[in-house]
């Protein structure tokens, strides 16, 4: 800790800077001796899953699986209107609006009429 550059500081905080370091270091834990390890604790019994477990495990994953289900089919609805409202978007674009979609429409006329 002692490259801590304190130069561009006021000289008071420079003093309670190394202050704080010199307070640190004096109160640094000093490593402790190792020990031989102790005796390892006794495993504790684990028994196995009942068929019981077994079932609320299930019940909560089938719960999930609802969630999931029922997400998705939220999902799905929102596309479909979706695409429904911007099928009626283009659906009224695709009336001929204009001169040259009627012309296009129109049988060729072999007489000149003006």
């Amino acid at each position: 800790m002692s490259n801590i550059n304190t130069e561009g500081l006021p000289p008071e905080m420079q003093a309670r800077i190394a202050d704080i370091i010199e307070k640190a270091k004096s109160n640094a834990i000093q490593p402790a001796v190792q020990q031989a390890p102790a005796a390892p604790a006794p495993a504790p019994v684990v028994r196995p899953p009942s068929l019981m477990d077994h079932i609320i495990a299930l019940r909560q994953e089938v719960a999930e699986l609802r969630q999931q289900v029922h997400a998705s089919a939220q999902v799905t609805e929102a596309v479909g209107n979706a695409v429904g409202q911007m099928y009626q978007m283009f659906q009224a674009q695709t009336e001929p609006t204009s001169y040259s979609s009627n012309f296009q429409e129109a049988q060729p006329s072999l007489n000149d009429d003006f």
